[in-house]
C-alpha cells in the first residue's frame, strides 16, 4: 500500500517537546536527551548510552512512541522484529540503519 504525501509528511514532522521521545538510563535517571522528531530520534540512538538505548527496547517504549505520537507502524512492526538478544552496539547499528532507511523511503514520497 503506498503512502500518500501527508502521511509521510506528518510522520517526519517534530512533535512538541511534551510528546517527545524522553531517554532515561535503567535506573530511571533522564539522560538529557528528547528526540521530537525521526531524525532527532536517529541522531540520538548514534550517540546515546547504549544502557539506555537496550532499556527502552527491550521496554518497547521506541515502539509505543513511533505507533502513539509519530504514528509510523511501519518502522514500529520493524523494530519489534529485532532479535532482543542482539549485543549492544549491532543493536545500536541496527536501529540507526532502519530508522534511517525509514527517514530516506518518507522523504522520497515527501519529494
Amino acid at each position: 500500500m503506498s503512502m500518500s504525501v501527508e502521511k509521510a509528511q506528518k510522520i517526519l514532522s517534530p512533535v512538541p517537546y511534551d510528546h517527545g521521545f524522553h531517554f532515561f538510563a535503567p535506573d530511571g535517571h533522564y539522560s538529557g536527551e528528547t528526540a521530537t522528531s525521526l531524525c532527532s530520534f536517529l541522531s540520538d540512538l548514534k550517540h546515546l548510552d547504549i544502557e539506555s538505548i537496550r532499556f527502552h527496547f527491550e521496554r518497547c517504549d521506541f515502539q509505543k512512541w513511533l505507533r502513539t505520537t509519530i504514528g509510523d507502524e511501519e518502522l514500529a512492526r520493524k523494530i519489534d522484529n529485532l532479535d532482543k538478544t542482539t549485543p549492544d552496539e549491532p543493536l545500536r547499528r541496527q536501529l540507526s540503519e532502519m530508522v534511517q532507511k525509514r527517514i530516506s523511503e518518507l522523504q522520497l514520497i515527501d519529494t
